[in-house]
């Protein structure tokens, strides 16, 4: 496995409201880690967890729909909209005494009335902070031969689409929570839909999904070889 170190990367999003304590944490660079391919391809997959391509989008998309601790607002002084905000709230190696951790696994957020994040997503953030709560953005993070709901997509949309859209009627009258919905929604905004998840420039930026920066390239093509595929379940 590759490491490369970069400098971190600054992305803006928007997060819900709530009260926060800033910690102090060190700031780690961003590594790539250049990940393996498909399973049987011969190479080896990192058991890391990438911050950039799994951590951030769920604190987007699950705390974006309220919009408070973004770069406009930042309510009660609290902006959590990358890595470096989001650390003021984390102890690498030290999930329980992480404030940024407790708050979601009390249920204090998101707010309610809001998709609550799965015991799944709760336990990928403790594995992020066990492992040093790292800056990491992983290439090939995908198996893009898997491209049914059930193996990949329904997940995607989980983890980067549904803190806005899980919950009927959903941010700006968009649901994706059920197959269904998902794909009734796409057959009759599939350009739209397209042009949304990669960050077309012709859209205004509020119609770019997920809000700030398109998810990892093999995700758009997980997305798109499904719609193009007549979304199989």
């Amino acid at each position: 496995m590759k490491k490369i170190i970069i400098s971190s990367l600054l992305i803006g999003f928007f997060f819900m409201a709530c009260k926060h304590e800033f910690l102090n944490s060190a700031i780690n660079p961003t590594e790539i880690l250049v990940t393996g391919g498909p399973a049987g391809s011969g190479t080896t997959v990192s058991d890391t967890v990438c911050f950039q391509n799994d951590i951030l989008p769920l604190y987007v998309s699950y705390c974006a729909s309220a919009g408070c601790h973004n770069a406009t607002t930042h309510a009660e002084g609290v902006q959590t909209t990358d890595y470096n905000t989001i650390m003021r709230g984390i102890k690498p190696k030290d999930a329980p005494n992480s404030k940024y951790y407790k708050i979601i696994t009390k249920g204090e957020m998101p707010p309610r009335g809001y998709p609550a994040l799965s015991s799944a997503q709760i336990s990928l953030i403790k594995k992020w902070i066990d492992q040093g709560a790292l800056n990491t953005n992983c290439v090939n993070s995908c198996d893009t031969t898997k491209f049914t709901y059930g193996t990949a997509i329904q997940t995607i949309l989980a983890n980067n689409c549904n803190g806005c859209h899980g919950v009927a009627p959903g941010s700006g009258n968009v649901y994706l929570g059920t197959y269904a919905a998902t794909q009734s929604y796409i057959n009759a905004n599939k350009q739209l839909f397209l042009d949304a998840i990669n960050h077309a420039p012709t859209l205004p930026a509020s119609q770019r999904m997920p809000v700030g920066a398109p998810m990892a390239a093999c995700k758009i093509t997980q997305m798109t070889k499904w719609i193009k595929a007549g979304m199989p379940q």
